[in-house]
């Protein structure tokens, strides 16, 4: 169910007991070939895929026009949020949710540059809204080594305007994507300690402009991207986001039957306990 295609009362009619899911994406430069909405269009798409996957029980709500993306506004079109602003609009959003007695939020997460504060607002809204439960989960994160096997350019292939963004893209939405403008570019950084990629994160963080690592906005191999594999990402996530659904909220519409597995770091699955709330 998409919330802005409901009217009042038929929102009204749904159980508090739903899962919403907030899909979070961005608005930013991807290259010369991917349109700017990229990182929306995935988690929209996502978001989609995972309420039909769950027998359309989840209720999605409206995603942002804007998040964070300071580190992409040397490249013409990019729309950025300080962190503070995209905190007070999610925890806004939320708490508006909150208010008509819904009390399960999944923030569905496309965007690396979302990812700390993401985990700062789950954590904040757990202090100010302590009867609901917030989770916060960036797919490609979630999904991690079970996509691995996926890649085929050597690192970085996988970064950003990459060889999934880009396979996702012709998946999805296949008309938005300039494939006669495709160009691999991205410099890898020279320590080990910066070594990361879209499925990992390396073990130490530092932030740069995507000017100082790109020359055309693109961090990977989008040469290396097809319709197949990314219809393979889709099949692989989207299933595995819904066990983690499962897990949080087995009691949830739509959770009957799906599988209480959740993956531990290596990208496994493990069994997690049943619970009533998690």
């Amino acid at each position: 169910m998409k919330w802005i295609q409901l009217n009042s009362p038929k929102l009204d009619s749904v159980s508090r007991e739903t899962i919403c899911i907030l899909p979070l994406g961005a608005t930013e430069q991807h290259g010369p070939h991917l349109p700017l909405a990229t990182d929306q269009l995935i988690a929209d798409g996502m978001a989609e895929r995972l309420d039909e996957a769950c027998g359309g029980k989840l209720l999605v709500m409206p995603g942002l026009p804007a998040t964070c993306s300071e580190h992409h506004m040397a490249f013409p079109g990019s729309l950025t949020l300080d962190h503070d602003t995209f905190a007070r609009v999610v925890t806004q959003l939320i708490h508006s949710a909150a208010r008509h007695g819904f009390r399960r939020f999944f923030l569905l997460n496309a965007h690396g540059g979302n990812m700390a504060i993401g985990g700062v607002i789950a954590e904040q809204l757990s202090t100010s809204l302590p009867d609901a439960e917030v989770v916060f989960g960036t797919w490609f994160r979630m999904a991690g080594e079970r996509l691995r096997h996926l890649g085929e350019g050597d690192y970085p292939a996988v970064g950003h305007a990459c060889e999934f963004d880009t396979s996702l893209l012709l998946a999805l939405r296949p008309e938005l994507v300039d494939v006669a403008a495709i160009a691999d570019d991205g410099i890898a950084p020279t320590s080990p300690l910066l070594r990361f990629d879209l499925l990992s994160g390396g073990p130490t963080v530092r932030s740069l402009p995507f000017e100082q690592i790109t020359t055309n906005g693109v961090w990977g191999k989008p040469s290396k991207a097809s319709a197949d594999k990314g219809r393979a990402i889709l099949d692989i996530t989207i299933p595995l986001i819904a066990d983690i659904l499962a897990a949080h909220w087995p009691s949830a519409p739509g959770m009957d039957g799906k599988s209480t597995n959740v993956p531990t770091s290596n990208g496994a699955l493990s069994p997690s306990p049943r619970r009533a709330h998690a």
